[in-house]
């Protein structure tokens, strides 16, 4: 599955256990016969990605699944200003009440 990778610069921190994340759209496939690969829908997810660590390839749920990809960019406009910690690294969990905040969790 091809993932849309969002804010690749930033670490996306989790508070609950501070690892470092990247966030991702993961796009939902097409039936057989649509002439689409992918749909306009999917799930924001958060991925540990740093092969040094045990939990590499660790994956987090933001949105529930079948969200469609712009409702996650709307609830997410924004997040580089009010969810930045650092100069590359962003809350999560800011994030995380973005999306609930706009429905697609």
């Amino acid at each position: 599955m091809s993932d849309i990778d969002l804010g690749l610069a930033f670490d996306f921190i989790d508070p609950a256990d501070g690892a470092p994340r990247q966030l991702r759209f993961s796009r939902n496939l097409t039936p057989p016969g649509d002439p689409r690969v992918f749909d306009d829908a999917g799930q924001l997810i958060a991925v540990v990605v740093d092969v040094r660590r045990p939990d590499n390839g660790h994956t987090i749920a933001v949105s529930r699944p079948n969200v469609r990809f712009d409702d996650v960019e709307t609830a997410l406009h924004g997040w580089e200003t009010s969810a930045v910690n650092g100069p590359d690294t962003v809350d999560l969990a800011a994030i995380r009440r973005r999306i609930r905040a706009a429905g697609p969790t």
